[in-house]
Order: C-alpha cells, then structure tokens, then sequence
C-alpha cells in the first residue's frame, strides 16, 4: 500500500473576517541612551539625553505594536565600556524575558565596542528574540533577514565612518605639513591670480583679472560701498568670480551661470591677504574629524597658516592694512551701537524673522526697524534691488500689511475650527469616517491571514511528527511559511503606522487643531505664533510694482485630513 501524503497547500481560502478587533501582537520595549564622558562635562543640562530618549519616544508612539516597558540611562559613561550599569540591568532584564524589542536613538549610542556589540547582535539578541531598532541608522532587525551580515551592515557603517575620520586627521597633518613648507597651495585659486606656469605650488598674476582686483581695493580705499561696488561691476558686464569659473569651465554647477556680484564676494576680496603676495591656508577649513565636513570662513586670524612673499603682490600691505583698520573700526563703532540700541530692539523684534523671502529672487528678505519712538513697524525689503537697481523690484513691505494678510488668511481657517473640534467629539465617541474604517478592516484580514499561517505551520509540524512529510519538505515548506508570515508582518505593522497616524490626525492632537486654538488663546499675533503657524511668506512684485503676497502655513495636510474627514461625515448625514 503506498504512502498516504496529506496535501498542504500555500493558498487556501481565507477564513471570514472578524468583526471583532483584531489581537495585536506587541512587543515589550526598552530604550536605551547614553551620554559619554565627555559630553557630560558640558552646561546643557543633560539635554542630549533628553534628546535622544524623545525621538525614540515619538519612534514607539507612531508604532502601535511596541509597547514602551522602560527606559534605561548611562549618563557619563563611555560606549566603550560594556559594563555601564543600566546597559547591564537592561541586558539582565533581555534575558529574563521582560524586555522583547529594544530602541536606540543610533549605534554609536549602544556601543562603541564593537566586539562585543557585534556578539550582542549577532548571537545574545537572536537567542531571547529581541527586536533591535536603531532610529537614526534606520535599522529594525525584524526587517532583516536574520543573517550575521545582514544585523553588522549598520556596525560597518559605523566603523567605516570613524575609519574616514581617521584618514581625515592623517591627511589633514601630512597637508599641514606641505602647507608649511610650501609645498602645496589653496585648492581654491583666489580671483585675480591663477596657477603658476613657471613655478610649482606658486600663483601668478591672471591678465584678464588682476586689474579687477586692483580696482576693487582702489574703489573701496575710496569710500565706496560694498554694494556699490558690486553694482558697478555687474553693469558693466564683468564676470563675478563665479561666473568666470562657470565660463571656463572650472564648474559646472548651475549656480555659477548667472551668478553676479554681490556684497560678500567684494568683502572677501578685500580681506583676503592672498592680495599682498602672502600664501595663506586655514581661512576656509574643512575637516571631517572636527566635525567639520564642509567648508566654513574661519574669522579667528590666529588659526591662520600665512607664508610672507610667495608671488607677485596685486595691491601693496600699507593698503591692505588702511583697509583692514578701517573695517575694525567700523565693526567697532557697529557692535557699540547695537549695544546702544539693545533695549529698543529687543522690544521691536521682526515678527517673521527669517520667514520673509523674496517671491522673485527666493533671497531672504532683510528687516529694517522703524526709528519712530515706541514705533514696533518696520519694514521688509530685498537686498538684491541694491545690486540690480531697474531690472529687480524693490520688493519692500511694511510688517503691519504682512501681519493683515496672516490674519486674515489664519481666519478664513479658522472658520473650520468649530466644526473640527465638533468632528473630533464625534470621531472619539465611536463614528469612524471610510479610511480609518478601510484600514480597520485590512489591519483585520491581515491578522486572520497570520493567524491562518501558524495555524498551518503547526500542522506541517504534525504530518512530520506523523511520517506524512519528510524532514526536507518539513524545512522546505516551513521556510516558505516563515516567510509568508514576516511579509505579512512587515505589512501589519506598516497599516498599524498609518492607522495611528491618522487617528492622531483626526483627533484633538492634530497639529492644526493645536495652532489654531493657541490663535484663539493667546490672541494678538505673536513671534511665538508666528513661529507656530507659519512656514514662509513670498512678496512679488510685477513689472507694473503691483506687490502680492503669498502666506504658507504650517500643518496644511493636517488641516485638509481634517476637512476631509469633517466633508465626508457631513455628506454621510444630509444623505
């Protein structure tokens, strides 16, 4: 008689969903941060702590199926030091099952020995069954597949970036060294020079602008202002040290193609020393191991690396230093009148500081205060009408017609705001509106279609134990069920993300909700407000002057899932 084989199918017919909500799985999660020793010695309060437990608090509230158990803190302890003593309370506390997932705000915060956080990864966690997710890194070890390569991807990560700073410091000593001894020059050649062609590591005149730059000092040893000069030299056509590079193909970067001259780059050119026939390395430093990956002006002159007399001068030092004293002095007589005018600023403080831009040029719009005692209007304008004077529009706007337009474009929103609050009363007494019932019901089918799974799983264990299948197919069949129940997994837990997103969003947490009744509390249109309401304003201003004004608010999806939601109940009950 042959043998008799029970057929187990992958696809069957779906059991009837529910109505009952679904159980959901959750797992008992820690956090875990830590403060180095180094880091603890500074004045702030323990606010990187603070720091790193808060986002990993927003983490587990936007993912229903972890359920925070506790948290645990090493505040002045190295992440070479496995032996911290909450870090080993948790780990106690891993095995004796209490805790199954664990977050971290990033890897460089668990450990930084990396031995022995790879054995914890690797072997330890795997063993209890707990859930690693690293928030920064974007690591969950549940999205993997499980493989020791897969959980030390991000601790490679991590070790390939300390490897870069590393190299960083190495090379950043062996150009130092070059640097002083001449053997090296700016990789950044400045305007007026370029390399030279009969010496290494030397800059020679440029013919086609060393007389620009002699003119430029000569200008403003004459009095003329930054943004004059910039001007003058945009109207008679002359390449600003952008566009030269762009039309020599040095760059290729879309930037440079019309770039013009403006204040900055006229300032940097008379300060710069290169002018006087000096080598000079560390004004624009970059170094990854300080944390400093990207190029920044260095204004502290003693960090300066200078070489006297390295090639031909384009204006001579007694000019350089007439100028450099006069700008001393100005910033002098500048930070003594912002002392002198401390208290009246402090008490006319723009309203939309950083938040004005220009709707043509898209330039961040300055702010010039009234001079009017007890006066709190001043005025918005765009800097780049002074160097494009007749083909840019002057783009002024005095605050009190700015802060109309807010307010009045806060109360045409605000007309909602009774009816969202009488749609969230609604929505928490038990109404769903069609999406958030949509994703009930597939958080439903999803956890019956799991359920099937072990369910089945636990039989092919059966017909092996009964000699109906062998170990191969057993394995066989049980690896692919394995894997039908992780995809569908991933699945629920990605709808449990979206349904508590929208729950929040449609209810009394709703960060429009939010704004809208502190409008209504605090009253007045405040900085505070402002900064809570508004994400960016764009004056225009056409051919004819004709000035409009463009106001972007904050929370805009927040307040159309809110409207959504409050148009579709409403249509539900005039039906």
């Amino acid at each position: 008689m042959g043998r008799r084989k029970r057929q187990t199918f992958l696809e069957e017919t779906q059991p009837a969903v529910s109505a009952a909500a679904p159980e959901i799985i959750q797992w008992e999660t820690a956090i875990y941060a830590r403060l180095s020793v180094e880091n603890s010695k500074k004045d702030d309060g323990g606010a990187s702590i603070e720091e790193q437990v808060a986002i990993c608090r927003e983490y587990i509230d936007e993912h229903p199926y972890l359920h925070l158990a506790g948290t645990f803190i090493d505040n002045g302890w190295t992440g070479t030091n496995m032996k911290r003593p909450q870090f080993q309370k948790m780990i106690e506390e891993i095995k004796e099952g209490r805790i199954k997932a664990l977050v971290i705000k990033d890897f460089s915060r668990f450990s930084r020995d990396y031995i022995e956080a790879g054995n914890l990864l690797e072997n330890v966690f795997p063993f209890f069954g707990v859930r690693f997710i690293s928030v920064s890194d974007n690591y969950d070890s549940f999205e993997t597949d499980g493989s020791a390569e897969s959980l030390l991807i991000p601790l490679k990560n991590l070790i390939n970036s300390f490897y870069s700073r590393d190299m960083s410091r190495k090379v950043s000593t062996a150009v130092h060294t070059k640097q002083l001894a001449a053997e090296h020059i700016p990789s950044a050649i400045p305007y007026g020079y370029r390399k030279s062609t009969t010496q290494a590591y030397r800059f020679e005149p440029d013919p086609e602008t060393r007389d620009v730059v002699t003119r430029i000092f000569k200008m403003r040893l004459d009095g003329m202002e930054f943004s004059a000069i910039a001007r003058k030299l945009n109207e008679e056509g002359i390449p600003s040290p952008g566009h030269l590079r762009w039309l020599r193909g040095v760059s290729k970067d879309p930037k440079y193609e019309h770039a013009k001259w403006n204040c900055p780059c006229v300032k940097q050119i008379c300060m710069n020393p290169t002018y006087t026939g000096d080598l000079v390395f560390g004004r624009m430093p970059t170094a990854l191991y300080l944390g400093q990956p990207d190029y920044h002006y260095e204004y502290d002159e003693s960090k300066w690396r200078i070489l006297k007399d390295m090639h031909e001068p384009l204006i001579d030092r007694e000019t350089f230093e007439i100028l450099k004293e006069r700008r001393i002095k100005r910033n002098k007589e500048w930070n003594d009148k912002l002392e002198a005018t401390k208290e009246f600023r402090e008490n006319n403080q723009p309203l939309f500081h950083k938040m004005i831009f220009c709707g043509d040029c898209g330039r961040a719009m300055g702010y010039h205060r009234s001079i009017k005692p007890g006066s709190k209007n001043g005025t918005y304008h765009c800097q780049n009408y002074f160097l494009d004077e007749g083909q840019h529009g002057f783009h002024n706007m005095a605050q009190t017609k700015i802060v109309a337009v807010v307010q009045h474009v806060i109360s045409d929103q605000l007309l909602y705001l009774a009816d969202f609050d009488a749609l969230t009363a609604r929505l928490k007494r038990g109404e769903e509106t069609g999406r958030q019932t949509e994703l009930r019901n597939e958080v439903q089918s999803l956890s019956v279609q799991m359920k099937s799974r072990q369910v089945r799983r636990e039989r092919l264990y059966e017909d092996y134990s009964d000699g109906i299948l062998t170990a191969e197919e057993y394995t066989m069949m049980k690896q692919r069920f394995d894997e039908e129940y992780q995809q569908l997994n991933r699945q629920l837990n990605a709808l449990l993300v979206q349904q508590a997103k929208l729950n929040k969003t449609l209810s009394s947490e709703n960060k429009w909700l939010e704004s809208m009744h502190s409008v209504i509390d605090g009253g007045e249109l405040t900085r505070e407000l402002v900064v809570a309401l508004v994400e960016k304003v764009l004056v225009y201003e056409d051919a004819d002057h004709r000035k409009r004004i463009e106001v972007v608010l904050k929370y805009q999806e927040d307040f159309e899932t809110l409207r959504s939601a409050w148009e579709e109940l409403k249509g539900e009950g005039q039906e």
